[in-house]
């Protein structure tokens, strides 16, 4: 089967080596705006089977050309290009996968998720799936969510965390520089009494105890997808269960979530065009972007990260609070993906955010090809049938990334 990769940065780079070694993809196109960068990692994880391509992401009508024949089309760039990808797959007849909703120059993350919604009808007229938001979070998180709510007779919360620690000796970037702190920017959407409402940047931080190594730790609200579909697509998927709450928080050292806020609220990471003395307007962000350095090479970050010189591991943490036979009960689940080390082990160049993003990405392209995933129309991963989620989540297991589950329930 062959598969088009759109976007050969991090995220291309992991979702290929993935792909590379399923028996059942043979042909994988991998594209990307710098057709060097999308030649060299076909060569280096391609496993034979991968081929350079250069795109413009914006053209959709070019997209549609290289899915020609296409079983799927990956979506591994940043959210600005989702809907211009999906009328691709439309016009190519292929199925459509992408990692997160996000924020786009003119859209919030809600905003961009209904406008997708827009194309579900096409998609399901068509026999195709479009599978939306399937990394790390959202995707997992949005696995775990499903399976605690379906699991308590009732639930009111579901509070999800992501918590990080970084550091590096060199300049690197393990995610996409302008959608964090657009995101960063925007404040957070929150699911409250029942309704939505918006929160200042950097809002609601407590100190959350997560499992050791991590122990301790400071997170604060984030706009994020799972708040825009959890509510709207748990009720309908599995009854109504009485949730009345669901936020989003990202965490980290004090220290950091101190200077992003501080360098947020500086207005130089705006996505708003500003005026400059010749009366030039330039958006803040695209400013910052233009300016940062390139990532070291893929066999420098490998030395650096192998001889333990750079930092970067986390937890992410889904908690689903409501009744389980009229008793107060909640379910807990806790992925951790592999640190930096471990991956290049596996991946040279990689990262413990590429990986944690775009294997579970790679997991539901594969169930995609294989077709366990198949109902037409526009799907989220909380809406897919449980027999999926669970081979999901023991297939992430196997590649390196370990799941707890706790069930806590009252007993009189």
């Amino acid at each position: 089967m062959k598969v088009l990769i759109v976007g050969a940065g991090q995220q291309g780079h992991v979702i290929t080596w993935n792909l590379g070694r399923n028996p059942a993809v043979t042909e994988i196109v991998l594209s990307d705006y710098d057709e060097a960068r999308a030649a060299l990692v076909a060569d280096q994880v391609g496993n034979g089977k991968a081929r350079p391509a250069f795109i413009d992401a914006s053209d959709s009508a070019a997209v549609a050309r290289l899915a020609a024949g296409a079983k799927l089309v990956v979506n591994a760039v940043i959210p600005e290009y989702n809907m211009g990808i999906m009328k691709a797959c439309l016009e190519a007849g292929a199925a459509y996968m992408d990692m997160a909703s996000g924020q786009t120059r003119t859209k919030t993350i809600d905003e961009a998720y209904l406008e997708q919604t827009t194309l579900a009808t096409e998609f399901e007229k068509r026999g195709l799936v479009a599978l939306l938001n399937t990394g790390m979070d959202p995707g997992v998180t949005n696995t775990f969510a499903a399976n605690g709510y379906e699991d308590l007779d009732r639930c009111f919360e579901i509070r999800i965390k992501d918590y990080a620690l970084f550091d590096s000796p060199v300049p690197l970037q393990v995610w996409s520089q302008e959608t964090y702190y657009t995101d960063c920017s925007q404040p957070p959407l929150l699911f409250e009494d029942g309704e939505y409402k918006r929160v200042e940047i950097f809002g609601r931080r407590e100190h959350y105890q997560f499992p050791q190594p991590f122990g301790l730790g400071a997170v604060v609200c984030h706009d994020h997808e799972e708040v825009t579909t959890l509510p709207r697509l748990l009720p309908r998927a599995y009854g109504v269960k009485g949730l009345r709450y669901v936020d989003f928080k990202m965490g980290g050292p004090e220290e950091g979530l101190d200077a992003d806020l501080a360098f947020v609220s500086s207005g130089m990471v705006s996505k708003e065009p500003v005026t400059l003395k010749d009366g030039t307007k330039v958006r803040p962000i695209d400013v910052y972007v233009a300016t940062l350095p390139p990532n070291p090479p893929a066999d420098e970050l490998a030395r650096l990260a192998l001889a333990g010189e750079i930092t970067d591991s986390g937890v992410v943490t889904v908690d689903c609070i409501g009744e389980k036979g009229e008793k107060p009960a909640s379910v807990t689940y806790n992925i951790f993906p592999p640190d930096i080390k471990w991956v290049n082990t596996q991946i040279p160049g990689a990262t413990c955010v590429s990986y944690g993003t775009s294997t579970p990405a790679s997991i539901y392209a594969e169930l995609i090809l294989e077709g366990r995933i198949a109902q037409p129309g526009l799907v989220c991963p909380e809406e897919l049938p449980r027999s999926v989620r669970d081979a999901f989540i023991a297939e992430c297991g196997r590649r390196g990334m370990p799941i707890t589950r706790t069930d806590t329930v009252t007993v009189n």
